[in-house]
């Protein structure tokens, strides 16, 4: 995209829109990975001899050899990544920590960065003018935003 060409409004709402949705994606990821993580996956079965003792008694897997938990539980994660959603939640990620890179001051542009996120959630509520934000014009800020919002139209594939 050269300096002064810009991605059409259609497209930049729909970024904006998929940036909305982030905490129910973040959320649901965490979901699916707690979830991949906490299950048992065993093979296995605990009963006791005819004396009383537990022993724990491990069943074959369809190939005829003990399964490795960790390995099947690796590659469900690997196969959750590559689901559309939570290449989403890396796109928008990835995008948010580019905004204001050509910023000097470390803390300028975190807030910067926090401004935005907060702006793009709910921008009635957030205005500019509430953020406060040191150093950053108004005109500034939504160049910056508008940048935002096609970095992240074009890491999802919208334009």
């Amino acid at each position: 995209m050269g300096k002064n060409k810009r991605l059409p409004n259609d497209i930049v709402l729909a970024a904006l829109q998929l940036v909305r949705g982030q905490a129910r994606r973040k959320a649901e990821y965490k979901r699916q990975v707690d979830e991949i993580i906490l299950r048992s996956g065993t093979n296995f079965v605990d009963t006791t001899t005819r004396c009383g003792t537990p022993v724990r008694v491990y069943l074959p897997c369809a190939n005829g050899s003990a399964s490795d938990i960790t390995a099947d539980k690796a590659e469900a994660i690997q196969q959750l990544e590559t689901q559309r959603d939570v290449q989403i939640m890396r796109a928008i990620d990835a995008a948010a920590d580019e905004i204001g890179a050509d910023i000097q001051s470390a803390t300028v542009r975190a807030a910067l960065q926090k401004a935005i996120a907060l702006n793009c959630n709910d921008c009635r509520i957030w205005t500019f003018e509430r953020l406060n934000l040191p150093g950053i014009s108004r005109r500034e800020f939504y160049r910056c935003r508008r940048k935002y919002l096609e970095n992240v139209a074009q890491r999802v594939g919208l334009g």
